[in-house]
């Protein structure tokens, strides 16, 4: 993958706006004299997002996250198609996969997590606010808003780490169990890298290049 200095790109073209081209699926100037892959136009978003001001940052991260996830579960395919065989009708690739217990165990982790974390919240939100009591009476050497009771919600803090470690342990050993095996058959024509307008809609599109540009202009 190609890495691009942003300072040398924002010398080079101060005023001309980068546009995203269908046809060619790629990303280029008007006048043809610069062109960015897709990928490499990512690599240079990822690089500078901590440019993007406001709320649009939360935006730009979700788009980015969704053009990382269809890669990802792209290339995922591609390596499946390429560990199987030719199929007897010649139709693409086929072979067999494990199946486990459970086969996605990141979303068991992902709310062995939550639940640990999420019944401690109560209380860090009324410490939070007593830490701010505390430092405008150190300042002001008074306090006229309301109070905070941290210590009501302390016994809440450990409820969920339990529960939480479970769910991420029943994650972990349901992968580990294999049922058995599935056959798999991957068409010749369905590996083929996706065009980013069939990843992402038009709005998304233009919404990742205007980041880009304002962040070029600048």
């Amino acid at each position: 993958m190609l890495f691009f200095n942003m300072s040398s790109v924002q010398k080079k073209f101060s005023v001309e706006k980068i546009q995203y081209y269908k046809v060619n699926n790629i990303f280029s100037y008007p006048d043809e004299s610069f062109s960015l892959s897709v990928e490499d136009f990512f690599g240079v978003l990822k690089d500078s997002v901590e440019k993007v001001k406001g709320n649009k940052i939360k935006a730009i991260m979700s788009i980015i996250k969704k053009y990382d996830n269809a890669i990802k579960k792209n290339n995922t395919l591609i390596n499946k198609y390429n560990r199987g065989i030719e199929s007897d009708n010649g139709l693409g690739r086929q072979g067999t996969e494990n199946t486990f217990l459970i086969n996605n165990s990141e979303v068991w982790y992902m709310w062995s997590l939550v639940v640990g974390i999420l019944p401690a919240m109560p209380w860090l939100i009324e410490y939070q606010k007593q830490q701010k009591i505390d430092k405008e009476i150190r300042e002001k050497s008074y306090y006229s808003g309301e109070g905070a009771n941290p210590d009501y919600y302390r016994p809440m803090i450990a409820l969920g780490i339990k529960p939480g470690i479970l769910l991420g342990l029943i994650g972990f050993i349901g992968s580990k169990i294999k049922l058995g095996e599935k056959p798999y058959l991957i068409e010749h024509g369905s590996v083929q890298k996706p065009k980013l307008f069939e990843i992402l809609s038009e709005n998304e599109i233009n919404m990742v290049l205007n980041c880009y540009n304002e962040m070029i202009i600048k």
